[in-house]
C-alpha cells in the first residue's frame, strides 16, 4: 500500500510538471497569436489617432502691447506680461468632422474663448481634498461648425506663478483625440498593468511558500516593490485621467507611491546581501520612512504644496539608488557579486535606466519617454530577481 502511494505521488508530480509546461506553452501560443494579429492585420477600430490634427505651429502669443509672436508647441515660455496671463491666439479652421479641441495641460489654470465667449475654464479651487494646483491632464473643449473662421484664445491665467511648460494642442473628433492621447503611452501602460499583476501574484506565492523556501522572503519584497512601482506609474501616467475618476487624487497618490518606493527595494537588497552593510541600509530605510513622513506632514498638516513637500523623499531615493549602485560595484571588484550576480545585474540595469529616465525628464520635460524606460527597468529587475531566487532556492 505504501509503495502504491509513493508511486501515485511520483506520478502526480510528473503530471504536474507536464501541466505546468503545457500551461506556459498555451500562454505563449496565445500571446504569439495576439502579437502577430496586432502587427500584421489592419486596424479595424474605425477611427485612428492620425485623424487628430496637431496645431503645434498654429498659435501666436498675444502681448499686452497688442503685438504678436509666433510660438511652436510644445515649448517652454517665460511669461513677461504685467497681467501675469499668457494668451495664445489662432483662427478656428475646423470642418464638421472636427468638433473638439484637446489641450495637453501641463499644470496650468486655463480659460478658453471663441471670440469673447468663454467655452472652457479650469482653476485650482475645489479640485482637491487639500491644497494644490492643477494636475497635468488633457483638457477637452467643444467646438461648433459656426466657430469656423472665429478667433480662438487660450489664456494661461496664472502662468507667472506656475511652470513655464506649454503642451501641444490637437483638433479632431473626440474618439481620435482619445486614441492620440493614449497612443504614446499604451506600451508602458500595458507593461505597468502586467507588472502590477505579476508583483501581486508573486507576493501571494512568496507569502504562502516562505516556510518551505526561505528565499521566498526576498521575492516577497521584490514583488511588493514591483507592485508599488507599477501603481506609481499608473497614477502618474498622462492617461491616468481615463482610468481614475479624479485625476487630482491620482496624481497625489503617485507622490505617496514614489515616496514609499525605495523602502521595499532596500529590504529586498538587504536580504540579498545576507547581513552585510546592515547599518548603512538601516540608515537608508530610516531616511525613506522620514521622507514619507515629511511628505505627509508637509502636505496634510503644514500646508505645503505637494511638490515642495516631496523634496525630502527625492533626496532619500537618490541616496538609496546611489548607495545600492556603489555596493554592487564594490562587490564586483571583490568578486562577492558571484553570490547574487543575477539579482545584481537586474539592480544595475534598473538604476541605469532610472537615471536615464530622470535625465530625460529634466532635459526634455514635455518630450519624455512616457515612462517606458523606467517600466523596462522595473521589469528587468523583477525578472532577474525572480530568476536569482529560483537559482538559489
Amino acid at each position: 500500500m505504501g509503495d502504491n502511494e509513493q508511486e501515485n505521488k511520483k506520478g502526480s508530480a510528473v503530471i504536474n510538471r507536464i501541466v505546468g509546461t503545457a500551461l506556459v506553452l498555451m500562454i505563449l501560443v496565445t500571446l504569439a497569436y495576439f502579437i502577430a494579429g496586432v502587427v500584421i492585420l489592419p486596424n479595424d477600430r474605425g477611427v485612428a489617432s492620425s485623424d487628430a490634427e496637431e496645431l503645434s505651429n498654429a498659435f501666436e502669443v498675444l502681448h499686452d502691447e497688442g503685438n504678436t509672436e509666433v510660438v511652436t508647441l510644445p515649448c517652454t515660455y517665460e511669461e513677461e506680461e504685467e497681467s501675469g496671463t499668457l494668451t495664445l491666439i489662432t483662427t478656428v479652421a475646423a470642418d464638421p468632422g472636427q468638433g473638439w479641441l484637446m489641450i495637453w495641460n501641463m499644470g496650468h489654470e486655463l480659460e478658453v474663448y471663441v471670440d469673447d465667449e468663454l467655452r472652457y475654464s479650469i482653476h485650482s479651487e475645489d479640485r482637491r481634498l487639500l491644497r494644490g494646483g492643477v494636475a497635468f491632464q488633457y483638457d477637452f473643449v467643444r467646438l461648433r461648425e459656426s466657430d469656423n473662421g472665429r478667433e480662438l484664445r487660450i489664456c494661461y491665467v496664472n502662468l507667472a506663478n506656475e511652470n513655464d511648460y506649454l503642451g501641444n494642442v490637437y483638433l479632431g473628433d473626440k474618439a481620435s483625440l482619445l486614441l492620440s492621447a493614449i497612443k504614446g503611452n499604451q506600451t508602458a501602460l500595458w507593461l505597468a498593468v502586467t507588472m502590477m499583476i505579476f508583483g501581486f501574484v508573486v507576493c501571494l506565492i512568496a507569502h504562502f511558500k516562505q516556510k518551505d523556501f526561505p528565499n521566498m522572503n526576498k521575492v516577497f519584497y521584490l514583488g511588493l516593490a514591483t507592485f508599488v512601482a507599477s501603481a506609481w506609474f499608473l497614477f502618474n501616467s498622462p492617461t491616468a485621467q481615463f482610468v481614475f475618476p479624479n485625476i487630482e487624487i491620482a496624481r497625489d497618490c503617485a507622490f505617496f507611491c514614489a515616496a514609499m518606493l525605495s523602502l521595499p527595494y532596500l529590504v529586498y537588497f538587504e536580504k540579498l546581501l545576507e547581513g552585510r552593510f546592515v547599518r548603512v541600509l538601516a540608515g537608508l530605510k530610516i531616511a525613506s520612512v522620514v521622507g514619507f513622513l515629511a511628505l505627509v506632514t508637509g502636505y496634510f498638516i503644514i500646508g505645503l504644496d505637494i511638490n515642495d513637500a516631496f523634496y525630502p523623499a527625492i533626496i532619500a531615493t537618490i541616496a538609496s539608488l546611489g548607495t545600492v549602485f556603489a555596493i554592487v560595484m564594490s562587490d564586483v571588484t571583490t568578486r562577492k557579486i558571484r553570490e547574487y550576480y543575477l539579482a545584481a545585474m537586474g539592480t544595475v540595469l534598473f538604476v541605469i535606466l532610472a537615471l536615464i529616465y530622470v535625465l530625460m525628464y529634466l532635459l526634455f520635460p514635455f518630450k519624455g519617454d512616457s515612462g517606458i524606460l523606467l517600466m523596462l527597468g522595473i521589469t528587468v529587475m523583477f525578472i532577474f530577481g525572480v530568476l536569482s531566487a529560483i537559482k538559489n532556492k
